[in-house]
């Protein structure tokens, strides 16, 4: 085992498997193509989905990426679709290398745990695309302000299993101390702020521009 394929498995190990919770967006979505800014070393996406386009600048994701049989061959050992896997990694920073990338070509962005991603991949997004955000960085309720996007699922993490709400959405992304930060004031501070009925994950669809 090289050192790449340990960087990945390590990592995974240390935040916990993510396959079950894309597997469960998968099937809600049928997205094909992802787009992955701020991934550092979490290849889950590529057990899912064969066709990945990560973007990171930490120089340990650049170092792993840069064997591209290893993450290649991890994903075919793991995968759960019969193509070949397809796995991109642009190096650089999500706020000014995303601009580089086409506009409206991918099914699903992933944005977890990175800072405010989807203000800047919208744009890559195809119509009727998809958004998979948390709040550690304020990047859910930026969704939520946004009036591109529209709250298609929350998702609950309980148990080692993930669960999505469907219904009764307009309960989740209530602040817990109204009324709910601008999203200058987000960007700001670069926090989540508390939700009265908070989720571990959100699914949001793009459904203007």
């Amino acid at each position: 085992m090289n050192r790449s394929t340990t960087a990945f498995i390590d990592y995974m190990e240390r935040i916990g498997d993510r396959t079950d919770l894309y597997a469960a967006v998968a099937d809600r979505t049928g997205a094909q193509r992802v787009l992955y800014p701020g991934s550092y070393l979490d290849l889950a996406p590529s057990y899912i989905w064969s066709d990945v386009t990560y973007l990171d600048s930490d120089a340990r994701a650049r170092k792993a990426f840069a064997d591209p049989d290893a993450a290649t061959a991890l994903a075919r050992d793991h995968r759960q679709y019969t193509a070949d896997p397809l796995i991109t990694f642009v190096p650089g920073d999500y706020t000014q290398n995303l601009a580089e990338l086409p506009g409206d070509a991918w099914d699903l962005v992933i944005s977890l745990y990175t800072g405010p991603a989807s203000e800047y991949a919208t744009r890559c997004l195809r119509p009727d695309g998809w958004l998979l955000v948390n709040n550690s960085h304020a990047d859910a309720g930026l969704a939520h302000l946004d009036p591109r996007y529209r709250l298609d699922a929350a998702i609950h993490h309980r148990s080692g299993r993930y669960r999505l709400v469907t219904d009764d959405l307009d309960r989740y992304l209530q602040p817990a101390r109204p009324p709910h930060p601008t999203r200058e004031q987000l960007n700001h501070t670069g926090r989540g702020i508390r939700y009265t009925l908070p989720a571990d994950v959100y699914l949001f669809r793009k459904v203007h521009g």
